[in-house]
């Protein structure tokens, strides 16, 4: 009877760890078939090895070369090629490790599977320098896996393979397109040295000065724009804008040579390009029509290749750019070391600056450099801040400021010195337009003229006044 009881316990332990192990086998997750399989390699040649493969998949057949000159493909004969996408290829050509392989049971018939092998989804037959070589087949997709099955040399033994491991096996010519976007000369430390961008009927240019400027309120410049207006650019929106051209890249080529008919379709067409951008670094010139938005890419032909890119919309950060927006604010802070004089004229306030060899005059008395130069970063502290939208009123401004440089005007028909004239016209409640040379497009706060027009008022040698207003 006590041995009975023993034998009880001890079968009712054995069944509860039987419990326990099934009630495992239930939620916990299996090993997946990589795990069960081994990592077996299928070829370990080196790199360099690799002379010539002739590919066939669902793109038709071509056949990639390499010597002492590099790589050639025909189909891609006169295209920037992509040595990284070569080398690549030439590592899935050498060296391939997969899992298996397989154990193929028998069909009712009694063959075994095919996995895709009677019409293989790649076929690749690799030669190597040495004169040896590979035949790789890929069949079909693995069901509910990135992989795919994969044989070697015509052996029987079937295995599966990552779809990483043979990216460039599966792909057309055009995954060696080289992707970069910009000249061939940008090395990722040299800056354009023009940007040309035309929107609709909308055109920015940009140039590179030769040497950086440094405007009246103490900013540095690298660029101005060229045209009606040659503003200096704010540094901080030329990086927003443009300072990824350098190294700009497409995600990966739609298609190889192009018909008219397809430009056309994509937007980028020769003659009806959404938008166009050309830059220049180190004396090579790019120009890229951008066509349609797709999702969260554009369209982007680069001239000169026949080739339809897409492109990354975040990589499209010019988008939007405008004058104003790259524009530096600060819209009458010249060099005073390239003026001649400064006239302001005022409510209760008319005078000039007069420079000499000595230092600055204000009424033709004499000015020590603290108080000039406190008193003309006030005046260069002008910010446009908002841009007007209605027309100034034909009245009579509160402030004008004429300057007076020591070049003389190259304007035809005009002749003597350069002068800019910039009249501060009432506009709005406590506002004041901003009129360059006749033309008002940008606002500010009328604290700004008051301001002036009161350190004027009573300017004297010594003081040394405050920029803010």
């Amino acid at each position: 009877m006590k041995i009975g009881k023993q034998f009880l316990t001890a079968l009712l332990v054995f069944l509860a760890l039987g419990c326990f192990v099934l009630f495992l086998s239930f939620f916990l997750p299996s090993r997946t078939s990589s795990s069960q399989e081994d990592a077996v390699t299928l070829s370990d040649r080196a790199q360099n090895a690799f002379s010539s493969v002739e590919i066939e998949n669902a793109s038709g057949s071509y056949t990639i070369t390499y010597d002492d000159d590099g790589y050639h493909c025909d189909q891609l004969k006169g295209l920037p090629l992509s040595a990284a996408a070569f080398d690549e290829l030439a590592k899935e050509c050498t060296s391939l490790t997969a899992w298996g392989p397989l154990e193929q049971p028998r069909n009712s018939d009694g063959g075994v599977p095919d996995y895709g092998f009677s019409f293989p989804v790649a076929r690749a037959e690799a030669v190597y320098s040495d004169g040896g070589g590979i035949l790789i087949e890929i069949g079909a997709q693995v069901t509910g896996a990135n992989q795919y099955y994969i044989r070697v040399n015509g052996s029987s033994s079937v295995y599966r393979i990552d779809r990483g491991s043979i990216r460039y096996l599966l792909s057309d010519p055009s995954v060696y397109l080289d992707l970069s976007l910009a000249p061939s000369t940008a090395d990722g430390g040299s800056s354009p040295s023009k940007i040309r961008l035309t929107q609709g009927q909308t055109v920015l240019e940009l140039e590179r000065m030769r040497t950086a400027q440094t405007d009246g309120a103490g900013f540095s410049y690298n660029y101005q724009l060229v045209g009606k207006h040659p503003y200096y650019v704010d540094p901080d929106a030329f990086e927003t804008y443009f300072g990824g051209l350098k190294s700009l890249k497409a995600e990966d080529v739609v298609t190889l040579y192009p018909t008219d008919v397809e430009l056309k379709e994509y937007g980028i067409s020769a003659d009806a390009p959404k938008s166009t951008l050309s830059f220049t670094v180190l004396g090579e010139t790019v120009t890229l029509r951008i066509g349609n938005f797709s999702g969260d890419f554009y369209y982007v032909y680069r001239e000169g290749i026949p080739a339809v890119y897409r492109l990354s919309a975040l990589s499209v950060t010019w988008d939007g750019a405008d004058e104003y927006a790259l524009m530096s604010r600060y819209l009458m802070a010249p060099d005073p070391d390239t003026l001649h004089s400064i006239q302001i004229e005022g409510e209760g306030v008319s005078g000039q600056f007069i420079r000499t060899e000595t230092g600055w005059l204000w009424k033709d008395a004499p000015l020590s450099e603290e108080t000039f130069d406190s008193f003309y970063r006030l005046l260069c502290s002008l910010r446009a801040e908002y841009q007007i939208e209605d027309p100034v009123q034909n009245i009579l401004p509160e402030m004008t400021v004429t300057f007076v440089y020591n070049e003389n005007t190259q304007q035809e028909g005009t002749s003597g010195p350069r002068t800019d004239i910039i009249r501060f016209i009432p506009y709005g409640i406590k506002r004041h337009a901003i009129e360059i040379n006749g033309e008002a497009c940008y606002a500010v706060r009328s604290t700004y003229v008051s301001t002036v027009l009161s350190a004027l008022s009573n300017l004297q040698d010594g003081q040394v006044l405050d920029s803010s207003w």
